[in-house]
């Protein structure tokens, strides 16, 4: 790892450390926390926590009776009558614990469930009512991380587990009080020890905490990196930056590891803490007792009930901390949802306004503005403009001089930082936004839809539009047609972000939402930039018949002139970027060239650029190439681990066949249903501990040191008891022998014992904390895994449902957090339960034998109890929010598209319909939950009641002592109970660890069709010629249509080449298949000759670049990202890249230059700035092939003929194979060979001039750019 990504990574954990200490001064207070709970729900909580303290109480409850009548116990007589009472108040005991627990469980399980619901449900609501300038600060990975990572901790926090501190209390607490009323004496000594405990749980306490905190924040910073990655999957893949993405998520979470190492041993210490000074009292304060008895000031009775109370309420309070932590780590992760939810927007979307009205004029007065995260970038300076309702104005300018930013200020995405705009003469800021927002429509440069079918994101426009209104509306925006052809006509699922259908189509569907909205405004940003030149015409004569005969008000951005030609008014911009932009001119087209000015240079260049697209400016600007653009910096590959990951698609839902036998017909996963593929592979894994024990081999001296700790911990229960009740048993013998000298030597003997017990236990615990470094790693290790895995796999897994990036990052989070549960600290709840138990039977055996085998006998009926948690656990998994992750990740990514829509309240809507469903799924399994509890209680209960009752006959019988009776069951009793707990907590835990850990190796173990880890034949060539022999394609999410039909086609080495069709007709697949993101069906693609499937994919990736229509950037610098796809570039060779793409100038002028942050995804730049970025990026590497979607659609003609120019220039100097698909016939206008598709099959093709001559489809498109 280099010194400078070290650096880094200390700067972020520091970054994590004070956001963990801000954390921890303002935790949220604990009603806070429970705000959400409904008045009825407090009531059952109530009921509960009674519940739960009368359960923990109820234990030492009978320890105190227990202990007074060992007074007659001793006598031989008496002895079996005392045994049966035993027995039948055991009998009591225990159905009264059965009750409680019952009660306790089932209120505790379903508020939690409930409370839980409504947190998430409150968090997402304030999160998508926030204003966009609050999305700008926050990331959606670091969002998502909150809404599913740390929403299940508050849950941990909130449900049995909190119940359990108040049992555990309840013990410690009524023990305490039954010891005072038994022997105040030795309460007193006792007692004096709980200050000392309290101030180590404290300091323990506060350290931990702070731990959490800096684990929730730094994992929340890796989530947002994998968040990032996930969506921009394309190209980390297409560049091979794969190994990158993992060694920069890994770096990140290691703080994360660090921090929740370093709280695990703290939690065991402030256990081993609690329980070792509790123990080594206990031993001290028998030394008291032995003096009260023989001073006559008190008798064996009362002591044996006051140690026994005592002892139970230590064992209590030693549990009450590790219950605690929970609940603290609930508050920790809690505190910045709750900041969240109570953040106060800037921009308040429900605050009360003046009704919205629009009947004479937008304008925009003296507005002065700057981006909230760009304070110091002016954007405008006194900009002002005037417009009229039903006018039809557009807003013109260079690429980055601020159009969009006017769209965003009429929506009131951000206010001015002086001046204003007005509607009919009203400060837009005193309006009613939803009202104002309800009568604006938009169409984005980057058009986002949502998972779903192809009718619901039209009625995403309007919900109450009928079905023929939305095909009326498709029918305008010319989309129709493509609708009829999909499997499923208008109930298509388009995917997570419309991922199934191409650029176009989206962007038709798009204008389609806002046409069916009916809305007062129509903003047109780019609205036809992804359409080819027939589409864009058909569909721009049905937006001006729409328009034509209403009243609506145009606001047009765009950068053909033919598109804003016969607008009512222009408004050209212009300004540097230091003093920022402002109106220079406007009028009408016409006008506007009679002047002269500014926007008539404008048009002329875009003329000379369109016809002379290709003509070579000898601008030596770009010829002087540093090493790294020569010819031969092609040959300079990355050699890092190459996988294939692109976009995703779910079906929002969890249809998912229950009976085995239906899954049984399936053989292997190409037979299953694609809407089935996700829940036949989960099902078909099986993840066995020894696997997850193997991943951890290295540290296998730190298991050892866990084993130990619990094996010491664990087997001192035990021997605590039988120290006890041996001294008791020598108290109660000295009452007939009299003899001090021996009982003070026995006693002696004994508290020694216990006092190195306490040492001993302290030891285990701190030793159990090894599970807790173990476990940190293994969850490190397995999401470094899980995530390398995921950037492995091809884009037919990420079309596969719950394969978004929201569903991906869940399984990142808490699935592999859940994970290592099954393996770290449940394997040592494992061993303990056994150890206990087996400590437990040993010693009852040496003891008496028979009473420990009617105990043993009985013991099934406990042990079956147990198993049955944990085999519905297991079978039943955790409730599984079907179709969550895809609702969060797309309301927070599209959040400008929801935001402008006014969808909040139906994303909010969607949301809790899945939250609610999952919650009434959890209620009914809480009460079979809180059954078997109930159950455990009674069977271990009624065992110890038996064998009390057996040990009384024996007794009568001769053939024992009460103190041999009593040893064995309480050895028996105490490991039981202990093992019982463990146990009850492992099943707990295992509930979640099972299904997380099939999901997560269903991932791990998935071996991709088109796989980086396989070598093939490695090719470095000086040209790369391509061919295509009757290619086939069909999407495998839209199984029985055919894209690609039999193309047969060939790229010549060196040449230039144009793809160009309607929408949706094959174009962008073609270049998928050369970038191997999908294998094609059928038929051939030669690389020079050899088989495109047959290369090694890492070397075949390293010589092609590509650059899509919807560039991704990542979060860094311009640097950052230009040097992307050639990590060891040189500053030289990034500025020559940037000169090629002609943004050297933008970037010069940008306070920071190369410096500058892009922000998330590019937030930062415009549409134009982010494809010119990702040109340099992409022209960087010198490649062999370079792949061009749309590269160019967001540029005006001027900037894009510069950029047209200089690529092909760069073409012809490095001898680079060019495909480009472009809408815009000039753009591919002089390449050496033009395709024209139509419905997956190739229907002319020639150079331009050879396709005019055929006078066929290609001249008819022609002559429309002409008009």
């Amino acid at each position: 790892m280099s010194e400078a990504r070290k650096t880094k990574a200390k700067d972020a954990i520091q970054d994590a450390k004070e956001a963990a200490s801000a954390t921890l001064r303002g935790q949220v207070p604990i009603l806070t926390l429970l705000r959400y709970r409904a008045p009825g729900e407090w009531f059952a909580v109530s009921v509960g926590s009674i519940a739960a303290f009368c359960s923990g109480g109820a234990t030492p409850l009978f320890m105190y009776f227990f202990g007074r009548m060992t007074n007659g116990a001793y006598d031989d007589d008496a002895a079996p009558k005392v045994t049966r009472s035993f027995a039948m108040l055991m009998t009591c005991i225990g159905t009264l614990s059965m009750i409680l627990v019952f009660i306790k469980t089932v209120t505790y399980q379903v508020t939690a469930t409930r409370l839980v619901g409504r947190i998430k449900c409150a968090y997402f609501t304030a999160v998508v009512n926030q204003d966009i300038g609050w999305h700008d600060r926050h990331k959606p990975g670091e969002l998502i991380s909150r809404l599913t990572g740390d929403t299940r901790v508050i849950l941990n926090g909130v449900n049995d587990r909190f119940a359990g501190w108040i049992e555990n209390l309840g013990t410690g607490l009524v023990g305490l009080v039954f010891a005072f009323i038994a022997s105040w004496e030795l309460t007193l000594l006792i007692m004096g020890s709980l200050p000392l405990i309290g101030v180590a749980v404290y300091f323990l306490s506060a350290a931990s905490s702070r731990h959490v905190s800096v684990t929730r924040n730094q994992y929340a910073m890796a989530s947002a990196i994998a968040q990032e990655v996930l969506q921009n999957i394309k190209t980390v893949q297409s560049f091979n930056r794969e190994m990158h993405e993992v060694e920069r998520f890994s770096e990140t979470i290691v703080g994360s590891r660090k921090a929740g190492i370093r709280k695990e041993f703290l939690v065991a210490m402030a256990g081993g803490t609690v329980m070792g000074i509790m123990l080594c009292v206990i031993g001290l304060a028998f030394i008291l007792a032995a003096h009260l008895v023989q001073s006559g000031r008190t008798d064996v009775g009362s002591v044996s009930a006051a140690f026994l109370t005592v002892m139970y309420g230590a064992m209590g309070l030693g549990q009450v901390f590790p219950a605690l932590m929970s609940f603290v780590e609930a508050r920790t992760a809690a505190q910045p949802i709750f900041m969240a939810i109570d953040a106060q927007p800037v921009i308040d979307v429900n605050a009360p306004g003046r009704e919205a009205t629009f009947h004479r004029c937008i304008e925009i007065k003296n507005v002065t503005f700057t981006y909230p995260t760009r304070p110091d970038q002016l954007i405008f300076k006194n900009l002002s403009a005037k417009i009229r309702k039903g006018q039809k104005v557009a807003f013109s300018g260079a690429t980055g001089c601020g159009k969009s930013t006017i769209l965003s200020l009429i929506q009131r995405f951000y206010d001015p930082k002086e001046g204003a705009v007005y509607v009919d003469g009203h400060d837009l800021r005193d309006l009613d936004l939803r009202s104002w927002r309800s009568r604006i429509a938009i169409v984005s440069q980057e058009p986002n839809l949502f998972s779903g079918s192809v009718l619901d994101n039209i009625r995403a426009g309007r919900r109450t539009a009928t079905f023929e209104e939305v095909v009326g509306a498709c029918k305008q925006a010319r989309i129709h047609d493509t609708i009829l052809t999909l499997p499923h006509g208008y109930d298509t699922n388009v995917g997570a972000l419309g991922s199934q259908l191409s650029g176009g189509q989206k962007q038709r569907l798009a204008i389609a939402r806002a046409v069916v909205r009916g809305a007062a405004i129509l903003l047109l940003d780019e609205a036809t930039s992804a359409l080819d030149r027939k589409s864009e015409v058909e569909v721009q004569r049905a937006l001006d018949d729409l328009t034509e005969n209403s009243q609506m008000t145009v606001i047009t951005i765009a950068h053909r002139m033919a598109t804003i030609r016969h607008m009512d008014c222009i408004f050209f911009l212009d300004g540097a970027r230091d003093s920022g932009s402002s109106i220079v001119e406007c009028g009408t087209y016409d006008e506007l060239l009679h002047m002269n000015g500014r926007f008539a240079s404008m048009v002329m260049m875009q003329d000379t650029a369109t016809g002379n697209l290709c003509t070579v400016v000898h601008d030596t600007s770009f010829y002087l190439y540093p090493s790294g653009l020569n010819k031969n910096a092609g040959g300079s590959i990355s050699t890092e681990d190459s996988d294939s990951v692109t976009e995703s698609w779910d079906s929002g839902s969890n249809s998912f066949y229950e009976d085995d036998d239906q899954w049984s017909r399936y053989s292997n996963v190409g037979d299953v249903p694609f809407e089935h593929r996700t829940d036949w592979e989960e099902r078909k894994t099986s993840v066995s501990m020894w696997r997850i024990v193997k991943m951890t081999k290295s540290r296998w001296w730190a298991i050892v040191l866990g084993l130990v700790g619990s094996i010491i911990t664990s087997i001192v229960f035990p021997c605590v008891g039988l120290m006890i009740t041996q001294m008791i048993n020598s108290l109660g013998n000295y009452r007939q022998s009299q003899d001090k000298k021996f009982m003070h030597t026995q006693m002696t003997l004994y508290v020694a014992l216990l006092i190195v017990l306490g040492a001993l236990y302290f030891l285990g615990a701190v030793l159990t904390g090894f599970y807790g470094y173990v476990g940190e790693y293994l969850t490190c290790e397995l999401r470094t895994m899980l995530f390398q895995q995921i950037l492995r796999q091809d884009q037919t897994f990420f079309d596969m449902p719950r394969r978004d990036p929201g569903s991906l990052a869940t399984l990142l989070s808490g699935d592999c957090e859940a994970v290592h549960q099954l393996y770290g600290p449940t394997l040592g709840s494992r061993l303990k339960s056994v150890c206990a138990l087996a400590g437990g039977i040993l010693i009852g055996i040496v003891v008496q034998w028979k009473v420990a085998l009617v105990c043993l006998a009985t013991m099934p009926l406990f042990v079956g109890s147990i198993v049955a948690q944990q085999v519905f656990f297991a079978d039943s998994g955790t409730v599984r929010e079907s179709g969550i992750d895809t609702v969060v990740n797309e309301a927070l990514t599209s959040i400008r598209t929801v935001t402008s829509f006014n969808r909040q309240h139906w994303m909010i809507n969607r949301y809790k319909r899945i939250v609610n469903i999952a919650e009434l799924t959890a209620e009914r399994r809480s009460v079979l939950i809180s059954v078997l509890a109930g159950a455990t209680e009674i069977t271990l209960m009624g065992s110890m009641a038996l064998s009390f009752w057996y040990g009384g006959t024996l007794i009568e019988k001769g053939e024992t002592h009460f103190s041999n009776v009593l040893v064995a069951a309480m050895a028996i009793t105490m490991g039981s109970t202990l093992a019982g707990a463990e146990a009850g907590s492992f099943a707990t835990k295992l509930r979640d660890a099972r299904q997380s850990s099939n999901r997560v190796f269903t991932v791990i173990d998935r071996v991709p069709a088109v796989d980086s880890y396989e070598y093939g034949k490695v090719i470095f060539e000086e040209e790369v010629g391509i061919s295509f022999g009757n290619v086939g394609f069909t999407y495998p999410a839209r199984e029985g249509v055919e894209v690609l039909k039999d193309v047969s086609l060939n790229f010549q080495a060196g040449s230039s080449n144009g793809l160009m069709g309607q929408t949706g007709c094959g174009k962008s697949t073609i270049v998928q298949i050369l970038a191997r993101f999908y294998p094609f069906s059928s038929g051939k693609v030669l690389v020079n000759g050899h088989d495109l499937h047959s290369l090694d994919l890492v070397t075949w990736r390293a010589q092609v670049s590509i650059v899509l229509q919807e560039p991704s950037l990542f979060s860094g610098t311009i640097r950052d990202n230009i040097k992307y796809s050639l990590p060891d570039a040189t500053e030289e060779e990034v500025v020559e890249a940037a000169k090629i793409a002609c943004i050297h100038d933008d970037i010069m002028q940008m306070d920071n230059g190369y410096g500058t942050e892009v922000g998330y995804r590019g937030q930062q730049l415009s549409g134009g700035q982010k494809q010119r970025v990702a040109i340099a990026r992409g022209v960087i590497r010198c490649p062999k092939l370079l792949l061009l979607d749309e590269a160019t659609s967001a540029l005006d003609n001027v900037t894009e003929a510069r950029v047209q120019r200089n690529l092909a220039e760069f073409q012809r100097r490095f001898s680079v194979t060019t495909v480009a698909v472009a809408h815009r016939l000039a753009t591919i206008r002089h390449s050496d060979q033009i395709v024209l598709l139509d419905s997956g099959k190739i229907i002319e093709r020639g150079t331009h001039d050879q396709l005019l001559a055929q006078d066929g489809e290609y001249k008819s498109r022609w002559e429309l750019t002409q008009k």
